[in-house]
Parts: structure tokens; sequence; C-alpha cells
């Protein structure tokens, strides 16, 4: 039987939790690099770059869920512009009922190098006819424990400062008392799994008002490194006083999901899997 679904970016940190979290066994997964939870025969490589001509004309649905990584240096040389040609790729050369489009909560702020260029590729999706249904997602803080490539991201930033670079103190950018609300990427993964059979076309912002403070994120890392690391200790400190809150709010034009998940555990969850993995 032929592949039904396609999934474009499977080796992140969505298309790795998606992997786990679908059964289906006519997928056929696409990324640069294999992950080790694929079976030979359902993977095949994809590289954005070169010329492609190992993808299916025609498909039931098609993830979505490839982009640059969001780090800082991607953001100064404008590499998320890139993947608006990668959809073009994609769409000239596989039909399919219904397109999965993994978008990103950056949408609503202003002049972000991000946003712009996912407003940009949801704007070509919507006027592709090759496409039945159109389903964007944008989603805020997901928070998955099987990717081992580092974002930019604040979570990740303790790490690299005080694991990798071997810092014993920090100064941050931003406030002590910014907020972030995160969100199970498993979680996530199932929900957009199954409203993928639903036959309609729509836009979910998806994310999670129960809030941490940054420096409570930082108190969680620092207790969990110094007991993997006794004989390390580690501070920093915030210098902006200006409060920013970064999660999901009431949006009267898109609907959203709100998964009021308990953004601590998320977070104490996601250091204890990963601290201990980094030597002293």
């Amino acid at each position: 039987m032929g592949n039904k679904t396609l999934v474009i970016g499977c080796s992140g940190t969505v298309g790795l939790d998606f992997i786990e979290i679908n059964k289906d066994k006519n997928t056929l997964y696409f990324s640069r690099k294999k992950p080790k939870i694929i079976k030979k025969e359902n993977w095949r490589y994809l590289n954005f770059d070169k010329k492609i001509n190992n993808l299916p004309k025609k498909v039931d649905k098609i993830f979505f869920f490839a982009s640059p990584y969001y780090k800082v240096k991607n953001l100064k040389k404008k590499i998320f512009l890139k993947e608006l040609n990668w959809l073009k790729k994609i769409t000239k050369k596989v039909d399919t009922r219904i397109f999965i489009y993994l978008s990103s909560s950056s949408v609503y702020l202003n002049n972000h190098p991000v946003g712009n260029s996912k407003l940009k590729c949801e704007k070509y999706l919507s006027k592709n006819k090759k496409v039945s249904y159109l389903q964007i997602w944008r989603p805020y803080n997901l928070i998955g424990e099987k990717n081992f490539n580092l974002s930019d991201h604040f979570h990740n930033i303790l790490i690299k400062k005080f694991c990798i670079e071997k810092k014993k103190i920090h100064y941050f950018k931003g406030s002590a008392n910014d907020e972030r609300g995160y969100s199970s990427t498993k979680k996530f993964c199932r929900l957009i799994l199954k409203k993928s059979n639903l036959k309609k076309d729509f836009i979910y912002d998806y994310g999670n008002s129960k809030t941490i403070k940054v420096f409570q994120i930082a108190k969680i890392f620092k207790k969990i490194f110094e007991i993997n690391f006794k004989k390390h200790k580690v501070s920093f400190k915030f210098i902006s006083n200006l409060k920013n809150i970064n999660t999901i709010k009431s949006n009267k034009v898109v609907k959203s999901f709100d998964t009021k998940e308990n953004s601590y555990n998320i977070i104490k969850r996601y250091y204890l899997t990963k601290i201990g993995l980094y030597e002293r």
C-alpha cells in the first residue's frame, strides 16, 4: 500500500514526538538526519538545498514541521525566509487533500524575523489550489525532551551557558519577572494528529495560560545542575526591569487551545532529562 501521509521535518522537537505518537504505518518521514526511532523503510533523506526526487505525487496528508532552527545567528542572517522556498518545493511536487502547517506564535510580534516568515508561508499556502484543506497551528513555547539540538530559547540558554560553556555566572538581558507558559510537545502532537482527520480549514493558537517566571526557571535549573555537579555552583542576574509575558491570549479572530498544564513541572522534567547528559 502506498504512503498516505508525509511528515516533512521529522528530526526536530515536534517531529520526534510526533513519530512516537503516530501509529499509522502508511506514513513516510523526511529529514536530513534519520531519527533512531524510525525504521529505515519509513524514512527518506531530504535536503532542501538539493534536488528532490523521492516524493510521491499524491498523498492524503502532509504534516510540515520543517523550519530553520531558532538560533540568534539564523535571525540575523534572515535564514527563516528559506522556509517559503521549502514549502514551494513540496507543494509543487505533491498533491494532498489535507496540509497541516506548523506556524508560530511569533506571527503576533511586530517585525519579528520568524513571525514575518511564517506569515508569508501561511499566505502562500492559503492561495495554493492543490490543497483541499489547510490546517495551521500557531504554538507557544513547546517543550520536548527528545531533541538534543539546543535552540536559543531561554530554557536552553541556561544549558548552553552553564553546562556547555562552563560559565559560573551569566547576565541575562531580560527581566527576572518575564513569564512563559510551557506546553508538552507530546500533548500537542496528539491533538494535531486527531484534528487532521477533520475535513476543514482552520487556524488555531496553542499554548498555556499558566505561566512561570524566568527567575523560577533559572532556580529550577540551578538546583538540578548543582545536584548533578556537586563541585560546581552557578549564579545569574537579570538586567532589565521591563516585564515581558509570552503566553497564549484570548483572540477573537483565531480559535485557541489553552492546555493549562503545569509549566513548573514541564520545565523541571525537561532539566532532569537534559542536564545529566553534559559532563563538567
